[in-house]
């Protein structure tokens, strides 16, 4: 048997519920604000057979531009496995239970996986995976402060963002340049700059982006849209 995994990454700024297949969840982004320290999920198997889903948690932090999803036992999910029959509602707990408290915000994912069915044993089975935006914000934690910076390479342009602020920034709809030169990171989501961290996003195109001082940067937030300045560094 073969097995197909997709991984649907959502966001809560275009819908309020995910769904891959039979198995959708809502809400698609969890922000637990101090102090509080558990939220709900709901998943729903909109289809006519059972399916089983398992869920799992991670700590998600940037390092040097690049993703990590780290093991943690700050928080947990209950319960780790369920079985839903057809038309079937089940609400899970996330719940944050270390005693240590929030420092800033915290950001985690949580992985939704629809399993495979054990009975079918011949063909394609397509199974599908949400990968889930968790926060726990601390008191008083600082909004976001981007800084951008925007390189050239022979690879294309690499745009970075670092975040001097607590709180994480989603960006979409992402562009760099002006009217008939402006270059697109991506219509849709983008990526997120977390908390006292730096995201890079690349892109093949390379654009006629004037050398030297300063290029306009616009896209959306989940405040809304935004225009800001990258600083262009020299070719690389």
């Amino acid at each position: 048997m073969r097995l197909a995994v997709l991984a649907a990454f959502a966001s809560a700024m275009f819908a309020s519920l995910a769904s891959a297949g039979s198995l959708q969840v809502a809400p698609v982004i969890i922000d637990v604000a101090a102090p509080g320290a558990a939220a709900t999920i709901t998943l729903r198997n909109s289809g006519n057979a059972p399916l089983a889903a398992q869920l799992r948690i991670y700590r998600w932090t940037q390092d040097g531009g690049e993703e990590r999803l780290d093991s943690t036992e700050d928080v947990v999910v209950s319960p780790p496995a369920v079985e839903l029959r057809p038309q079937q509602d089940y609400v899970v707990r996330i719940v944050r239970i270390t005693k240590q408290p929030v420092m800033g915000e915290e950001s985690y994912r949580l992985l939704v996986d629809e399993l495979p069915d054990p009975l079918q044993t011949s063909g394609v089975q397509l199974v599908m995976r949400h990968s889930l935006p968790v926060f726990f914000d601390g008191p008083g934690a600082s909004p976001a402060e981007p800084v951008w910076t925007l390189a050239r390479s022979s690879n294309g342009l690499t745009l970075s963002v670092a975040n001097h602020g607590d709180r994480r920034i989603r960006l979409s709809a992402l562009s760099v340049g002006e009217g008939g030169h402006a270059v697109s990171f991506g219509g849709g989501l983008v990526g997120y700059a977390l908390g006292r961290s730096t995201m890079r996003f690349a892109t093949k195109a390379k654009g006629q982006i004037a050398a030297g001082g300063k290029i306009p940067i616009k896209g959306n937030t989940e405040q809304g849209s935004f225009n800001a300045l990258a600083v262009l560094q020299a070719a690389r």
